[in-house]
């Protein structure tokens, strides 16, 4: 039907550009944007992964907003309080998931002064409380 409506035509337009240079025209999820679109594109993307993936997430979430002065959260301590509330079964259960996270950027590693590698949420405590309440 569509194509008795309409005269369509086709072009093959190759640039030619390397992917990398293609890409700069695409934003990135969390990299620049507005605290409020940060906030979307995570909800999007939280809402894609498994119920235990999200979970885990928003263990990472309350304790950052619980611990604002903290440098982030311990992955020995998002291991045990993930491994007592039965969302993982094992440490490669809980780096699968830190994988998905640190590839959509909702999660960054930095070091704490006693040099242990610690989780945050690169997004502001206002985008991070509206995130838990659209992903409950």
């Amino acid at each position: 039907m569509v194509h008795s409506q309409f005269n369509w035509h086709w072009y093959h337009v190759p640039t030619f550009a390397p992917y990398k240079v293609e890409g700069l025209f695409f934003p990135m999820i969390l990299a620049h944007g507005s605290s409020n679109q940060s906030a979307k594109t995570a909800v999007i993307v939280l809402q894609s992964l498994t119920p235990n993936a999200q979970s885990v997430f928003r263990i990472l979430a309350e304790y950052q907003l619980s611990h604002p002065d903290e440098e982030g959260m311990a992955i020995d301590n998002l291991y045990c309080i993930s491994r007592e509330r039965f969302l993982v079964s094992s440490q490669v259960t809980l780096n699968a998931h830190l994988t998905e996270f640190k590839d959509h950027e909702l999660v960054k590693t930095r070091r704490n002064p006693d040099g242990q590698d610690c989780l945050y949420i690169p997004l502001a405590n206002e985008a991070i409380e509206k995130l838990l309440s659209e992903i409950s």
